[in-house]
């Protein structure tokens, strides 16, 4: 059997229609019935996070305290039971929810948290909390496989699940309680709409799905995650000709782009998601600066034995922190070398970093620690059997991969974001991190890029 790969797709979604599952059409609500999705919407997430609360107790209470068997059956795993509780407790939108969303907030939502490594921790090591979960509407709301559909109409793409009970929708008056999403894809976006393409094709298939609320927005912004299985390219011999340009980005840890015998691949791709690694290190790090302003502080009432101990797990916070940072750090590594293998690039060029990391330098960089990646990518290089060169990434940043025109106008400031790349001259449009990684990947560009300045006085190309 060949080896498969999960891998969750995640996008932004438009209004949300109803979808007549039957006739197989799509229902335009109106502004009461489209007010009243939103409603359900944040009800059904509230309340799944209670559900899973409320069942993980129940887990914990069945698996570590070893109840008597005799109410081992009271404790199974299931919704039904919980249902008829929130009811008591005044929730009547629980019966508004379809049982396919019900029955996965058990299977997504709880198991996970007593299987494998996650359940050791919790069951054996003692290193682990019960996880609790938030009711404020930024719950994942869970769709099943089948109860969830990619259908592409009209050029453009849409997320349909079966969120809502029957029940649901004769009270609101739709023909059922399927619920269709259009998703956002921005123009340069080839990437997401080839993964869309591959689902609907039955190339990669479908798992589950998500609905949840973006927490950084304001208002009814939602957000759409479906989770896929694929089998992966199988690992082609290593050639030294071809090249993978590798750019430590402004938004994320890296981004990769390849060409073979000098012809550029059409896609670029990022790897990793920045704002999660230096969440995951921000929650160490503030446990660290806690307890050094304690220490440091002049009216702290810790005694001499208190200062030991907070010392000491300040010691431990440390040295936790480099541990998770390298780990992210290598993930990133074995990511690109995975690329790297599937395409056969032997030779990988990757930017050199600066001495020093001055404020000016991208936001990921400052708060992270970039030579960690580059240490990691070295090792993967000599595992892989390829080269890696280190490129000067001057003007690589500002020059347009397509046209070649070096601009600082080519990187506008402002609400557009640092990530955004448009050229002044031809237009080309593209992320910044993809658009630096396609000129790294040029073969010469460092002589390129240098015959293009010499060309301009002030240091820019005309």
């Amino acid at each position: 059997m060949k080896e498969q790969l999960n891998k969750t797709l995640t996008f932004g979604l438009g209004k949300p229609l109803g979808w007549d599952i039957r006739g197989k059409a799509f229902i335009d609500p109106t502004e009461d019935q489209r007010r009243e999705i939103y409603i359900s919407l944040r009800a059904t997430s509230r309340i799944s996070a209670q559900m899973v609360n409320m069942l993980n107790a129940r887990e914990y209470v069945r698996r570590i305290m070893k109840i008597p068997e005799a109410f081992v059956n009271e404790f199974k795993g299931s919704y039904i039971p919980i249902k008829q509780e929130l009811k008591t407790l005044g929730l009547e939108e629980v019966d508004d929810i379809s049982g396919a969303t019900l029955s996965q907030t058990w299977a997504l939502g709880v198991k996970p948290d007593f299987a494998g490594e996650h359940g050791k921790r919790l069951l054996m090591k003692g290193d682990r909390q019960l996880p609790t979960h938030r009711i404020d509407g930024t719950h994942p709301i869970y769709g099943r496989a089948d109860g969830t559909k990619i259908i592409l109409h009209e050029d453009r793409y849409f997320l349909i699940v079966q969120l809502f009970s029957s029940k649901w929708a004769n009270k609101n008056e739709f023909p059922s309680g399927w619920i269709a999403f259009p998703v956002k894809i921005k123009p340069r976006d080839k990437t997401l709409a080839g993964q869309f393409k591959r689902i609907i094709d039955g190339e990669w298939k479908l798992k589950n799905s998500h609905i949840l609320r973006n927490p950084r927005k304001r208002g009814n912004t939602w957000l759409g995650q479906v989770v896929v299985s694929y089998t992966p390219d199988p690992f082609k011999d290593i050639d030294p000709k071809i090249i993978m340009g590798i750019d430590l980005g402004v938004s994320v840890p890296a981004c990769l782009h390849i060409r073979e015998n000098g012809k550029a691949k059409k896609w670029a791709m990022q790897v990793g998601r920045g704002r999660d690694m230096l969440n995951t290190r921000g929650i160490i790090r503030s446990e660290i600066v806690r307890i050094i302003r304690s220490l440091r502080s002049k009216d702290s009432p810790l005694d001499n034995e208190s200062k030991r101990a907070a010392k000491a797990k300040l010691k431990n916070l440390r040295k936790r922190e480099k541990r998770v940072m390298k780990t992210a750090s290598q993930k990133i590594a074995a990511s690109i070398a995975d690329v790297a293998r599937r395409n056969g690039a032997g030779t990988w060029k990757m930017e050199l970093l600066s001495e020093n990391i001055k404020d000016e330098d991208p936001w990921l960089r400052r708060n992270w620690a970039p030579r960690m990646v580059v240490d990691a990518v070295r090792w993967q290089a000599e595992q892989v059997g390829a080269k890696l060169e280190f490129v000067d990434p001057a003007y690589t940043s500002q020059r347009c991969s397509k046209c070649g025109h070096i601009s600082r106008e080519n990187r506008p400031k402002g609400k557009k974001g640092a990530a955004h790349f448009e050229c002044v001259r031809c237009g080309y449009k593209d992320h910044a991190d993809k658009n630096a990684a396609r000129n790294i990947s040029t073969p010469g560009i460092v002589d390129l890029i240098k015959e293009q300045i010499s060309k301009s006085p002030n240091g820019e190309e005309r």
